[in-house]
């Protein structure tokens, strides 16, 4: 019987040791190990690659992102974030205009960014009009390349170009999770509507990539919408834009973002030129994004206030659907008092000096009951012909939302509503307005705004004791559903409207005492749009 040669042991031990240092470098390219001193960064350095796309010149395009996430790379990213369609441009007409210059997610641009990704140990998240090999349907499509340089995320656009894209499916997963927690994608105007941001914290996402074609036009700068993301779902927002000239888009003076949990501007900044942002992302003790606010945020949700979230409304005519008041012009006045205590002198002052042939609805700050008598206010919505409303917080610890009008007193509550499982709050009428008033804690989160509006509401009124620049923000973002909001308190008032998608955000503010006032068209607010591809058994789920 033969026997077998036994290995020098030096050879083995060299063996061991080359396959170890292997295994080991392997992990730490994926961010699945770090030896001791890296366990715990106090912070993540992210690349934004700010870039100016040519339109319809993809093999330009595809070698300087190339050029840029290498540098990226090379200055010490571990994720390197690219800007919507990067690869293309933007601004197609038609399926036969945008064909030649689709890809298939086993395609050019995917390999070259896939190869990169291995080579520095990276994760990229690239973009280009995607082809789908089976169906040949065409979407947005976002991706993510792991530091192995495999595809681990997948996104297709879900408010897509209307000429040329399918929407991606509300049930798509759009999450990928890092050595640092997980992240998420959201391309461009899927952050306008607000369920889309919400359904991702409900995923768990804590850093929320947003690639984006979105220049600063008319008055309702992007900046406002993803910060107020950030803030409304508590996690890490990057919004990387794009610059130069598309063929219809001017994006010179467009601004790349990110924001933290609390909605605080970790960086800003725009170029006229392809520039690489380096930002340093701040981690926890254990080396992690932070949660924290996200949970937060989350317990507070009150699933019983959006159980007719679903509900699709027939928004071509809400007057008629709802036998909602005839629209036309209501005049709403915030009035932000001179002291903490409501003095009705004072008030009907104001209300004599503002008064015209419009009918008015005065919103006033919380109060308590025991400062001022809802008689008193009757006697004034009476005498003056007008109507007042506000929160009134009784000694019982309880809060009356109430609308007082010449012809009586009315609550926007329904207290029997949480006994039968029932939507609690009442839309009432008042001139061509229906006005909802709701508290600023249960509406500070999205579902509530796009229910009430669903609903019919025209106009949703916070009456609070005090608000902060924050709170003001999220209130004033709600009315992208569709309704106007006018919130008053005693160190301030805002009250907002807005159309469109770019359109102009219709707005006034007061931040000292007086009267903060604003004409209301309600034959806009019946004109509502709503996204409907949305995962809603997410959002109702309680478990």
């Amino acid at each position: 019987m033969k026997t077998r040669k036994r290995l020098p042991i030096a050879i083995i031990a060299a063996t061991a040791l080359t396959l170890s240092i292997f295994i080991v470098s392997r992990l730490l390219s994926a961010g699945a190990f770090r030896p001791p001193s890296a366990q715990s960064p106090s912070t993540l350095k992210i690349a934004l690659v700010h870039f100016e796309v040519k339109y319809k010149e993809p093999a330009k395009n595809l070698r300087h992102l190339i050029e840029l996430n290498r540098k990226a790379a090379q200055g010490g990213a571990m994720v390197i974030l690219n800007t919507e369609l990067a690869v293309s441009g933007y601004s197609f007409q038609s399926r036969r205009d945008v064909a030649p210059f689709t890809e298939t997610d086993g395609g050019k641009t995917l390999l070259a960014m896939g190869r990169l990704a291995k080579e520095y140990g990276v994760y990229i998240g690239i973009t280009f009009p995607e082809r789908d090999g089976a169906t040949q349907i065409f979407y947005n499509g976002a991706f993510v390349l792991d530091p192995q340089g495999q595809l681990i995320c997948k996104y297709r656009k879900i408010a897509a170009e209307k000429r040329w894209a399918r929407p991606g499916s509300p049930l798509q997963k759009g999450v990928f999770d890092t050595p640092w927690g997980r992240m998420g994608v959201l391309i461009c105007s899927d952050s306008f509507y607000s369920l889309m941001p919400r359904a991702m914290a409900l995923k768990g996402v804590d850093f929320l990539w947003v690639p984006a074609n979105w220049p600063p036009r008319g008055g309702l700068d992007p900046k406002f919408i993803w910060r107020s993301r950030a803030l409304e779902n508590g996690f890490f927002l990057a919004a990387c834009n794009r610059t130069g000239m598309d063929r219809i888009l001017d994006c010179r003076q467009a601004a790349s973002y990110v924001f933290d949990p609390q909605g605080n501007q970790l960086f800003s900044a725009s170029s006229p030129t392809s520039q690489v942002f380096f930002v340093e992302v701040p981690l926890n003790e254990h080396g992690r994004f932070t949660d924290t606010y996200r949970r937060q945020i989350l317990a507070t949700r009150k699933i019983e206030q959006y159980r007719p979230i679903y509900l699709e409304p027939w928004v071509e005519d809400l007057t008629k659907f709802y036998k909602l008041p005839k629209t036309g012009a209501l005049d709403i006045r915030c009035f932000v008092p001179t002291s903490d205590r409501i003095n009705i002198s004072e008030l009907e002052e104001r209300i004599v000096a503002s008064q015209n042939e419009t009918p008015d609805l005065w919103i006033l700050p919380e109060t308590a009951a025991s400062e001022l008598k809802i008689k008193e206010l009757a006697d004034l919505a009476q005498r003056r012909q007008i109507a007042i409303t506000l929160a009134v917080e009784k000694a019982s610890n309880k809060t009356d939302y109430v609308l007082v009008t010449p012809e009586g007193i009315q609550k926007f509550y329904d207290s029997s509503a949480a006994q039968e499982n029932a939507f609690p709050f009442r839309i009432l009428k008042y001139g061509s307005a229906a006005i909802a008033l709701v508290p600023y804690e249960d509406f500070r989160h999205p579902e509530l705004g796009v229910v009430l509006s669903k609903l019919g509401s025209d106009l949703v009124v916070l009456s609070e004791e005090r608000m902060s620049p924050e709170d003001m923000l999220l209130s004033r973002i709600k009315s992208l559903t569709g309704v106007a909001v006018a919130a008053c308190a005693d160190n301030g008032a805002e009250i907002t409207s807005v159309q469109d998608l770019h359109g102009n955000w219709d707005y006034q503010h007061l931040s000292e005492p007086g009267v903060c006032s604003y004409t209301l068209d309600t034959a806009k607010t019946r004109k509502k749009s709503f996204q409907s591809r949305i995962d809603f058994d997410l959002l109702l789920n309680s478990k």
